[in-house]
């Protein structure tokens, strides 16, 4: 039981994290840059406290890796522009949950225990039709400062790498200290590349990484490298599927802070809906860990 409090911790992280990219401003280059330079530094002060030793396999597959998560990031960022932190991480924490879930079990043999899995599932569909509820639009889905069109590709392209990048991470048997720098690195050099004017020209030619606001950015950058060192050290001792699916509650916090504290506008019909998608989340995340103390 005291991994699964332990395993919670990155929700709380990630939810908070959100909420500071779009509430300190900047365009997505700016807060995507922010973000991994922040995880970076973090990477790189916390590694020789860990005693890793690597191999050319290990930073070959971490730093690879690493890319991958870096572009899933970049999209992530851009969805939070384009529809909002209160759209857009319930929808992507759904689709990652189920993708991740369905990894662990298909790849890795998670729940395998006398009714893990019958309850196990049952938790998933709870947490799926909770982030769904948060994402009901009553009416035309047509709203100022809310651009489905762009908000969907992002969504898709953020979602398959950050699940693909943990995936492969587990199948090679890296650990999370392990890949942290070389995994880090690679991500910070795929959004420097990503995010230059070059490949963004939605913002502008002027190159807009270089400022201020990039710097304010460090702050949920350094929150965020804590967090995915966390989800993948839990992933370790609780499950890939319930590490993973544990680290994706804060979405309770993006959520209800998008509506609450940044002001993203819901009916009254939809703030019941997405209050009501929390308690599902909530009993999902309840199941996901029984659904563990089975399997043990």
């Amino acid at each position: 039981m005291a991994d699964f409090f332990i395993a919670l911790t990155p929700s709380l992280i990630f939810g908070v994290m959100s909420l500071l990219l779009v509430a300190l401003g900047g365009d997505y280059r700016q807060q995507t840059m922010g973000e991994v330079t922040g995880g970076l530094l973090i990477a790189l002060v916390l590694t020789p406290f860990f005693g890793v030793e690597w191999d050319l396999r290990t930073v070959l597959v971490a730093f690879t890796t690493g890319a991958v998560l870096g572009v899933g990031i970049l999209y992530q960022v851009r969805g939070l522009n384009h529809i909002g932190v209160s759209r857009t991480m319930p929808i992507s924490t759904g689709a990652q949950l189920v993708g991740m879930a369905l990894g662990g079990i298909i790849l890795f043999g998670e729940w395998r225990g006398p009714g893990a899995m019958p309850i196990g599932m049952l938790a998933l569909v709870l947490l799926t039709a909770g982030v769904t509820c948060t994402t009901w639009t009553e009416g035309n889905p047509v709203r100022e400062g809310v651009d489905w069109g762009a908000g969907r590709v992002d969504l898709v392209v953020s979602t398959i790498c950050l699940v693909g990048y943990l995936l492969v991470q587990r199948h090679f048997g890296i650990g999370g200290q392990e890949a942290m720098l070389p995994q880090f690195a690679g991500c910070a050099l795929a959004c420097l590349v990503l995010t230059s004017p070059r490949f963004t020209p939605e913002l502008g030619e002027r190159d807009t990484r270089w400022s201020r606001v990039t710097v304010r950015q460090l702050f949920p950058g350094v929150l965020w490298g804590l967090g995915v060192l966390l989800m993948q050290t839990n992933a370790a001792r609780v499950g890939v599927a319930m590490g993973f699916s544990l680290s994706q509650l804060g979405v309770i916090i993006s959520t209800l802070g998008g509506i609450f504290l940044l002001g993203e506008k819901r009916t009254r019909r939809e703030l019941v809906t997405t209050m009501a998608g929390v308690v599902l989340v909530v009993a999902g995340a309840i199941l996901i860990g029984v659904a563990k103390a089975l399997d043990s």
